[in-house]
């Protein structure tokens, strides 16, 4: 940036930085973005390039005949009781007779806000259907937890968070640079018309 030269130089580094810095953030939150929304083509591909055994899938519960689901206080003493040194996030609860109660969790040692270990249980029987252990967690499901904080710009603090609102701004920075740009060589073709 040379912010002591005229006007239109200052203009178009702008142009230019904002772009630069814009895409690299930009081309994080589409890919990932894209991986969430195709996650039924992209997340086997990054199992399979990672040799890592695929659990994208959640486990189901068993529909009992005339049963309901378990009271949510057991449940959720039974999930605290995989993973004991970890803080309680969220509970996903199951939108279909067929779908298992999901326990999110955060290790004392997770880096991500929000966690990445999860409990899945049965909601009529209350097996325990999986453990996910973040600490132990594949390649592949390290490389899919890592979506969440690199979309959303949590990954780095409060200062990456600040930068992903200039990334966000980015559009209207290049589109009133790019103008601006455009009307001096308009004007320019003008003049040269003109005379």
């Amino acid at each position: 940036m040379k912010w002591n030269a005229h006007p239109m130089r200052v203009n178009f580094d702008i142009h230019k930085v904002a772009g630069f810095v814009a895409a690299v953030f930009l081309v994080f939150t589409f890919f990932t973005g894209f991986c969430w929304n195709l996650g039924e083509f992209t997340y086997p591909l990054i199992y399979a390039a990672t040799f890592s055994q695929d659990q994208a899938a959640d486990p189901v519960s068993k529909p009992i005949s005339g049963l309901a689901p378990l009271k949510l206080v057991e449940q959720m003493k039974t999930a605290q009781a995989m993973l004991p040194e970890a803080s309680l996030q969220s509970i996903d609860f199951p939108a279909k007779p067929e779908n298992a109660l999901r326990f999110r969790f955060k290790l004392p040692q997770e880096k991500f806000e929000s966690g990445n270990s999860n409990v899945y249980l049965d909601q009529y029987s209350g097996q325990v259907l999986r453990v996910n252990n973040a600490l132990k967690s594949s390649l592949g499901d390290r490389i899919l937890n890592s979506f969440t904080p690199l979309h959303y710009g949590t990954f780095g603090g409060l200062s990456t968070r600040i930068l992903y609102v200039f990334v966000g701004f980015s559009p209207l920075i290049l589109f009133i640079t790019g103008f601006v740009m455009y009307r001096h060589r308009y004007q320019e073709k003008l003049s040269a018309t003109i005379r």
